[in-house]
């Protein structure tokens, strides 16, 4: 075998001898691949979509607060929350339906039901569940709970500015009647 054969075969060999190393050997059995790179793609998206949901509530409570602010009252203050606390719950619902979608279209779960199921549990955390994954894709459940804790940890932090900006326009309210 020619010298750069030889190297080239040598570079070509180095991901099987590292996924021989006993390190990596039982990361893979905890993680496997398939699990880890599908899971992680779809938490990627759910994450970007998430972002472009929050980033459309955000610009709609700055928006629509600045405009109450100009006249103040209590009702609208609790409207805009209402509202916006409802924009939020559509966007964690249609972030499980992309689940959903993802484990059916995989042909992980046939059934569109028991795979919104599967996935709301999983994605709130609540677990309560039957485990509908093939043996192989168990790992995929903790990826989906993750992305929940992510996506709902993130609404939170949206939901305390939501909380302090509608506090600002009860107060302001209360000024103006005052």
């Amino acid at each position: 075998m020619p010298q750069s054969e030889n190297a080239i075969a040598r570079i070509e060999a180095i991901p099987q001898d590292i996924a021989g190393l006993p390190l990596f050997e039982h990361l893979a059995q905890v993680m496997p691949a398939a699990d880890l790179l599908f899971g992680g793609a779809m938490l990627i998206l759910i994450v970007l979509v998430h972002a472009a949901g929050v980033r459309g509530v955000t610009g709609q409570v700055v928006h629509r607060s600045e405009r109450i602010l100009r006249r103040p009252t209590a009702w609208r203050a609790d409207v805009l929350m209402s509202g916006m606390v409802f924009l939020l719950l559509a966007l964690h619902l249609m972030e499980i339906g992309l689940w959903s979608a993802a484990l059916v279209y995989s042909g992980l779960v046939s059934d569109w039901r028991a795979a919104g199921f599967f996935a709301g549990n999983t994605y709130t955390t609540i677990g309560y569940g039957e485990m509908i994954l093939p043996p192989g894709w168990k790992m995929l459940a903790p990826v989906i709970a993750i992305s929940g804790l992510f996506t709902f940890g993130w609404s939170g932090s949206v939901l305390v500015d939501l909380v302090g900006r509608c506090q600002k326009i009860k107060d302001a309210a209360a000024t103006r009647n005052a």
